[in-house]
């Protein structure tokens, strides 16, 4: 049976269309309609940004961990790049997949998944610093 490509649910015997750029999606409600609508004019809103946030936290990442000397403190850009990288995927949880990507993994599952991994590299980036700074 088809699932709905907001929630994962079932979709019910007369689905609702949630219009997407030229195409449309069956979803399972109202509701999955609209909020599927909302992420796709945020995902085209807010992608850039997140691509760039990730890019400068990955270049401060590679810039502190070659060229960031033998101190202690060397590693201190990477867990800033680290921690920048993890806020850009907690708040904009807008990673690389296709729409069609969505039958298999549901948007809500792809945000909630995306979150996840951005709390995860946050707090382990906080811990971090935390430790660095601390050593000193």
């Amino acid at each position: 049976m088809e699932k709905c490509v907001y929630c994962g649910r079932d979709l019910p015997e007369k689905p609702v269309q949630a219009k997407v750029h030229t195409r449309s999606f069956e979803v399972c409600s109202e509701q999955c309609r609209t909020r599927t609508e909302q992420y796709v004019k945020n995902d085209k809103r807010f992608k850039t940004a997140m691509y760039l946030l990730i890019f400068v936290g990955g270049t401060g990442f590679v810039i502190s961990a070659f060229f960031g000397g033998t101190d202690s403190l060397h590693m201190l850009g990477a867990y800033i790049g680290q921690l920048v990288a993890g806020l850009a995927f907690l708040l904009m949880p807008y990673p690389v997949s296709s729409f069609e990507s969505f039958h298999s993994m549901s948007i809500s599952g792809v945000t909630r998944l995306t979150r996840i991994i951005g709390t995860v590299l946050s707090v382990s980036a906080v811990v971090l610093l935390a430790l660095t700074l601390c050593g000193q």
